[in-house]
């Protein structure tokens, strides 16, 4: 059986630019196997499977692999997936917003898709749970796993901590931009991606580092 896929990039106006993401539009009939094979092919920090949804109220179940395996939820492949299925008429859209619904692992993700003049030119989500905070980690295991000294990790605002809205993240401050570049994820099977953001006029520069 022969799939569609697109090959999008999120949170840019620049091909290439941005976070890539594959997303296969029509994905029934792929096992758990053939969707993290497909993922490890692409070897993209994630890829999206779109099949029907459970319930008829909503847009479209979605699942979300990385090279390392499934996750219940993110953020920009949800907004590629909603683009997508936007932009190649995968779903019907209207003028102005749209409120899409997937059904993922982590629960109900809303996604709001605008169309100006038939084409989608921007897409919002809701996280499926509120922020939530967890155990808080030793600065010292936290530098090790990330590459970095003790002295790289800044606990005056907080301790490293373990924080949701449906998949698990750990926050850390660092001291520096320097160590921002410096810090490494573990790597999986060989593989380890990284994503690093800078919000230029707060000062605020990120790193999501995973397997």
């Amino acid at each position: 059986m022969t799939y569609r896929f697109y090959i999008t990039d999120v949170f840019t106006q620049t091909r290439f630019g941005g976070n890539q993401l594959a997303v296969l539009p029509e994905a029934s009939g792929l096992t758990d196997e053939q969707m993290l094979q497909i993922t490890r092919e692409f070897n993209f920090s994630e890829s999206t499977f779109v099949l029907p949804a459970d319930d008829v109220k909503n847009t479209a179940k979605v699942r979300i692999f990385t090279p390392g395996g499934e996750l219940p939820f993110a953020g920009h492949p949800n907004v590629g997936t909603a683009y997508v299925l936007a932009k190649t008429g995968a779903i019907t859209t209207a003028e102005g917003e749209n409120l899409l619904t997937f059904e993922e692992k982590a629960g109900l993700v809303p996604v709001a898709a605008s169309v100006i003049k038939g084409e989608p030119v921007h897409c919002e989500l809701t996280a499926p749970e509120g922020l939530a905070l967890g155990q808080q980690f030793a600065p010292g295991a936290v530098a090790e796993a990330l590459h970095l000294s003790v002295e790289d990790v800044f606990c005056d605002n907080h301790a490293p901590v373990e924080a949701s809205v449906g998949l698990d993240f750990v926050l850390v401050e660092l001291v520096s931009r320097s160590a921002l570049a410096r810090a490494r994820g573990p790597p999986r099977g060989g593989r380890e991606t990284a994503r690093r953001t800078a919000r230029r006029g707060q000062g605020l520069r990120g790193s999501s580092l995973h397997p």
